[in-house]
């Protein structure tokens, strides 16, 4: 009980307050009154703090303001799944970040791995090889013995001074593209492809002119008259390019794997259909007849035995598939394919325009038939390669001009 005067306390029983003297007559039945002792005015809360709210009774719903305080879904806890098979964040250095393929006709992603050996690489390597060094041993050799005594060695460059070139040329192209390829960059695949067909196409021709040549020289001692020996051998440089070309022809077969889709936009139609273009006028120049020539020479005549007429060919038809296989898949691959089969016709093109060595013929041997020999190309050769050479390149510029703006 307090004084309500001053607030102190006081008894019951007692009238008056000790402390102020005030009358204390009514404050026992005001206490009584009520059961809650008034504490004193130091005690009391701040007049301006809320009282505490009741709580809402339990069974009642919260019920919230629209678009406020919205209840949230009962947290889920699920298991790390495993990684995707995404292409790493160049900025992370592809040990993070990652992100699907951005645009390409199939969804396939492009992916890069690290150096390893593949089917590809081995055949490559071993082709590459093998034709460096066929070019520096001896190819064929004869011996004349008799009434007439003659003897001769053939190296590479005794059939065409620039064919040695065109093979190191062709086998930087094989090693360097399928070492691309591997680490997933198709269009290395593709050079090494093509450049297989050109290796192919060359030492198939050099195996032609080792037959037309023991061929001349037995005419040559047949009308000579008198007695004779003929010995003609072919060296493990034969064997060697023999071996070589096959090689080509495999890894051109084995890059056909990488030919599909690359998950990057294809290359303009247009560029291609130039290139294809390109390709003809290459497969059909040689064969165009020059200085007193005939077109059926091409296929048959009286100087050239068929094996190599045959084999000459044969280099038109491998350029012909490396460059319209190539030029019309309008992928990276198929412009690395295109511009490796015509690699040893350019540096024969080339230095037979430039006349550059002893012996430069040209692609295939050049224009065939002709009564004076004559190193130039044809125009319409010229113009073919030129064209391949321009859509090969220009085609991998605009795929790398597309991948940039992807």
């Amino acid at each position: 009980m307090y004084c309500p005067s001053c607030g102190t306390g006081v008894q019951p029983s007692q009238k008056f307050c000790n402390e102020c003297g005030g009358s204390l007559v009514g404050a026992s039945a005001h206490a009584a009154a009520d059961s809650s002792p008034t504490p004193p005015a130091g005690m009391l809360p701040p007049p301006n703090l809320a009282p505490p709210q009741p709580a809402a009774p339990p069974t009642q719903p919260t019920t919230y303001p629209p678009d406020q305080y919205a209840p949230t879904a009962a947290l889920t806890v699920v298991e790390q799944t495993s990684p995707t098979g995404y292409e790493a964040n160049p900025w992370d250095g592809g040990t993070t970040g990652q992100w699907p393929a951005q645009s390409g006709d199939t969804g396939e992603v492009p992916l890069t791995h690290a150096f390893r050996l593949t089917p590809l690489m081995v055949a490559a390597t071993l082709a590459g090889v093998l034709g460096v060094a066929a070019s520096i041993v001896t190819i064929a050799s004869f011996e004349v013995a008799g009434d007439s005594v003659d003897q001769q060695e053939f190296k590479l460059n005794d059939f065409s001074s620039n064919l040695t070139v065109g093979v190191i040329v062709a086998a930087v192209l094989l090693i360097g593209g399928a070492a691309l390829g591997v680490t997933g960059r198709r269009v290395g695949a593709g050079l090494a492809g093509g450049a297989g067909l050109a290796l192919a196409g060359a030492f198939g021709w050099v195996i032609g002119q080792v037959t037309a040549q023991f061929d001349l020289q037995e005419v040559l001692l047949l009308g000579g008259g008198g007695t004779f020996t003929l010995t003609t051998t072919q060296e493990v440089g034969f064997w060697l390019a023999a071996v070589a070309a096959g090689l080509g022809v495999l890894v051109f077969v084995l890059s056909l794997s990488s030919g599909g889709a690359d998950g990057q936009p294809v290359i303009n139609p247009f560029i291609g259909v130039i290139g294809a273009l390109g390709t003809m006028a290459v497969v059909v120049g040689p064969l165009i007849p020059m200085n007193g020539g005939a077109f059926g020479d091409n296929f048959s005549n009286d100087f050239i035995p068929p094996a190599t007429l045959y084999l000459r060919l044969a280099v038109l038809v491998l350029i012909g598939i490396g460059g319209l296989i190539g030029f019309l898949a309008n992928r990276r691959w198929g412009y690395g394919v295109a511009l490796g089969a015509i690699s040893v016709g350019a540096v024969q093109w080339v230095t037979a325009i430039g006349e550059s060595g002893d012996y430069p013929l040209g692609i295939a041997g050049g224009n065939v038939g002709a009564e004076q020999l004559d190193y130039a190309p044809h125009i319409v050769t010229t113009i073919g390669v030129v064209v391949m050479l321009l859509a090969g390149i220009g085609g991998l510029l605009v795929a790398a001009q597309q991948r940039n703006a992807h």
